[in-house]
């Protein structure tokens, strides 16, 4: 992937840091008290009410993780199914398999490497936020994203299971939506390459 490629993954990661926080004020919302409130009737109320009442900065509140689940998971998932696409190319042109047998089969394999490495980040903002504070609400990582991945790439290899707990959760919401998201992709040829 070129690096124009990268930079504009780099760039378009955060847009979806404010949806994200929009939503999860509006369900947080229901959870506290009647005089606590702000009424918030939907997610994309609660987004456009957000900026005037808490600043346009709450929006962007605790990005880090999900942009940098976006940055890692398109950045493998992209690369990974053109190096697939590249490299077995023959599949289709030579040994008459259907192209979509083989899209489906490398971009699966690509989608399922992705979400393994990806995923962690998107971990860490339940683990600061919703994982059991030491006694005195003390929290481990100093309720700093940034330190409690960098705790976990440090301790990948004792616990990288417990990183991938809520996945399949993860991969019902969002999953199906990059799936389809990269067939057009391909099918509008933005993945094409010079051995077809």
């Amino acid at each position: 992937m070129p690096l124009c490629g990268i930079l504009a993954f780099g760039s378009t990661c955060w847009l979806t840091v404010p949806f994200e926080n929009a939503r999860r004020a509006y369900y947080a919302d229901k959870t506290w008290p009647v005089e606590l409130r702000r009424g918030y009737t939907s997610p994309t109320q609660a987004l456009a009410r957000i900026p005037f009442e808490e600043g346009p900065t709450y929006l962007f509140k605790g990005g880090f993780p999900l942009a940098t689940n976006q940055f890692m998971f398109w950045v493998t998932y992209v690369n990974f199914y053109m190096f697939l696409k590249n490299k077995f190319f023959l599949f289709w042109t030579y040994n008459d398999i259907s192209y979509n047998w083989c899209k489906l089969l490398f971009q699966s394999g690509a989608f399922c490497l992705a979400a393994m490495v990806a995923y962690p980040a998107y971990m860490t903002r339940e683990m600061v936020d919703m994982w059991p504070k030491e006694r005195g609400g003390f929290c481990t990582w100093n309720n700093s994203y940034r330190q409690c991945f960098k705790w976990m790439v440090t301790n990948m290899d004792l616990q990288f299971y417990n990183y991938q707990r809520g996945l399949s959760r993860w991969m019902y919401r969002y999953g199906a939506q990059y799936f389809v998201g990269l067939w057009v992709a391909d099918n509008m040829g933005m993945m094409s390459n010079c051995n077809e």
